[in-house]
């Protein structure tokens, strides 16, 4: 899964932005497998590791992923307490929840800097307009039908829209 999960994250880098992995930093979990290890070599990329329990070696990392997941917990919070009828507060929705914080997390602009992460990684020029239509996490919105988005014709009776939980 580790090394599927290296090549999909290189592909997806080279087809952003152009660029390739020249070193991995990492713990000493499952990047010290053998398969990875080899993985590296093949592309000719080095490899180094943080001390055992020492996860502080890459503070701005780790305070990402804080934000992402408390972002995801306040999502998770805001829908159970606004949407908990209709069981917008199940734990199930959690990694829905994480995707959408990541998603956001990647497209707003920092506060010290004004830039977005993305942009940072690929140099394009961002198009904010989506974060205009962006939704909270968990919240019921209204989608059309799939009948009507291919653009057939409803009879006069018909419901254009049903009633969905948005998760990102």
């Amino acid at each position: 899964e580790t090394v599927n999960a290296k090549v999909g994250f290189e592909e997806w880098l080279w087809e952003q932005a152009r660029l390739s992995v020249k070193h991995y930093h990492s713990d000493n979990g499952v990047f010290t497998a053998e398969l990875f290890k080899d993985a590296c070599k093949e592309e000719h990329q080095s490899q180094s590791f943080s001390g055992v329990g020492a996860q502080h070696q890459n503070a701005e990392a780790e305070r990402a992923i804080q934000t992402v997941m408390y972002m995801a917990r306040t999502f998770m919070i805001h829908a159970a307490l606004h949407w908990s009828s209709d069981n917008s507060d199940d734990l199930s929705l959690w990694s829905f929840a994480v995707d959408h914080a990541a998603w956001l997390s990647n497209r707003i602009p920092r506060r010290q800097s004004g830039i977005i992460p993305l942009k940072m990684i690929t140099s394009t020029k961002s198009y904010q307009r989506y974060l205009f239509y962006s939704h909270i996490c968990g919240c019921t919105v209204y989608v059309f039908k799939p009948r009507f988005q291919d653009g057939k014709k409803l009879t006069m009776w018909t419901g254009c829209s049903r009633l969905v939980e948005f998760l990102g």
